[in-house]
């Protein structure tokens, strides 16, 4: 034998490899079996309901890209391994980011100062607590109200 066969022997990687093929050949013929039940019972339910079962289809799709990726990989197409050394086909989590809240506006910038003071009626103050940024995923709490005594002198229009 040639020294390059004699290296190609001892290289794990190569023995690695063929045990995978063994393994998923196991697989393609367990898919093989399942895939000749799904088309039996696909069949069955399109002759008692007049159409297919949308959810055997969606089975048949995954189980048929399930089927390619072995046999790329049995004939050295492919170097990924098919599940369950990697996601089954379909089975890819959609994340779903939702946008984070709308800020809350800006108060108002409060009117200019006169040189008289007017008097009127006391606004109700709400106690205001520190924005966090783990609060701004949550819903605002409810705000306190705090309430000033007032004077009926103070509800009295000026003249």
């Amino acid at each position: 034998m040639s020294d390059d066969i004699v290296e190609n022997l001892k290289e794990p990687s190569q023995w690695l490899r063929i045990a995978f093929m063994i393994a998923l050949a196991v697989a393609l013929y367990v898919a093989g079996v399942v895939l000749t039940l799904l088309t039996i019972a696909q069949a069955v339910f399109s002759l008692l309901t007049g159409k297919d079962n949308e959810n055997l289809r969606a089975l048949g799709k995954d189980l048929s890209t399930y089927v390619h990726q072995i046999l790329e990989f049995l004939t050295y197409n492919s170097e990924l391994k098919p599940f369950p050394f990697s996601p089954y086909p379909g089975s890819e989590e959609v994340i779903i980011v939702e946008p984070a809240p709308a800020p809350a506006p800006a108060p108002a910038p409060a009117p200019a100062k006169s040189a008289e003071p007017k008097k009127t009626a006391p606004k109700k103050a709400a106690a205001k607590k520190p924005a966090s940024k783990a609060a701004s995923t949550r819903k605002p709490a409810a705000k306190k109200v705090v309430e000033s005594p007032v004077e009926d002198d103070d509800l009295k229009p000026e003249v």
